[in-house]
């Protein structure tokens, strides 16, 4: 557990009256801290031992004393990671709590007592995700069958459905974002490029994935989109998966963008895959985001609805996955 603040009494000079005044009017207008924004986690988590780090900080297994589980708690020291975290916990806090959606658990903030302690900083608590991202499944395997391709579209798009209830737009749905757990459940996992209201002219992501709308906004033109951006980003996943690399990946950045706002939209080059298939991607893929199915829309799709015995491939997920 982190150590706890100690109290300290200090002596300080006198301030006039004047001068109190303007401070408080002052701080009255000041944004809050993060540490008077959330709590001190103490009381809600104890730290367990360092299981790893990413770009933000490093990543602690920890116990939840509400739920009686263990979580993975990231601490993030940087002043600027920090800030530019916020945005993903309001997201991650709005979107939560759906089976396809990696849980978040809270945020806290720990102050250092006396001197500077390796456990101060912004806390970010979420679920601990025992499995492989599809991205690492590919690597191995190359390409992967349709059973399993269709099963993992099946349940991106309910997570999907979920965003778009929430008027939340990805902006990364890739698939080194998507885990699929020891239980074969299949969870979006990252959050980072996420946008709410609907709405968005947002380029960030990763620029393989982004539909013509999306580049559109490279430039001094903005053109806000909605969130079927994400839906042609599950048509590119699909192709990868079913290829085992993406669609036009040998293209320099500029060339890239110009064949995927003036060109025919991309597709599956094998002979192998069934018309189902193709037309799904088809589907996700359509050129003018007006045309393009809704999450919902797309759960009712032969490839996806008629996808047979889905229990025997959760087995072969899960034994792939021991």
């Amino acid at each position: 557990e982190t150590p706890q603040e100690s109290g300290t009494t200090i002596c300080q000079p006198e301030v006039p009256e004047a001068e109190q005044v303007d401070a408080q009017i002052t701080k009255e207008h000041e944004t809050p801290s993060l540490a008077d924004r959330f709590p001190e986690p103490g009381r809600f988590l104890k730290l367990g031992e360092r299981i790893g780090e990413d770009p933000n900080g490093v990543i602690y297994v920890a116990w939840l004393r509400s739920q009686r589980k263990e979580v993975a708690v990231t601490i993030i020291q940087d002043v600027e990671k920090q800030k530019k975290i916020l945005n993903e916990i309001e997201v991650h806090q709005k979107i939560s709590g759906h089976r396809n959606i990696s849980d978040f658990y809270g945020a806290f903030y720990s102050t250092a007592s006396v001197r500077p302690s390796p456990y101060e900083g912004l806390w970010v608590s979420t679920e601990i995700c025992t499995g492989e991202t599809v991205q690492s499944l590919i690597n191995t395997r190359k390409s992967i069958g349709p059973g399993w391709i269709s099963y993992i579209c099946k349940e991106i798009l309910k997570g999907l459905c979920h965003l778009e209830r929430q008027e939340v737009i990805l902006h990364d749905l890739s698939l080194k974002n998507i885990v699929i757990t020891s239980s074969a459940d299949v969870k979006i996992c990252e959050f980072t490029f996420a946008t709410l209201g609907g709405r968005s002219s947002s380029t960030s992501g990763p620029l393989p994935y982004m539909a013509p709308e999306v580049l559109a906004n490279f430039g001094d033109t903005s053109v806000p989109y909605d969130c079927k951006a994400d839906i042609w980003s599950l048509g590119i996943a699909a192709i990868y998966m079913a290829e085992g690399h993406l669609p036009f990946c040998k293209l320099p950045r500029a060339k890239l963008i110009r064949r995927v706002i003036h060109g025919p939209a991309p597709t599956s080059s094998r002979d192998k895959w069934s018309n189902n298939f193709h037309s799904f991607v088809s589907e996700c893929l359509q050129k003018s985001a007006e045309r393009r199915p809704t999450a919902r829309q797309l759960l009712a799709h032969p490839f996806i609805s008629e996808l047979w015995d889905e229990r025997g491939v959760k087995r072969s997920l899960m034994r792939h996955l021991q």
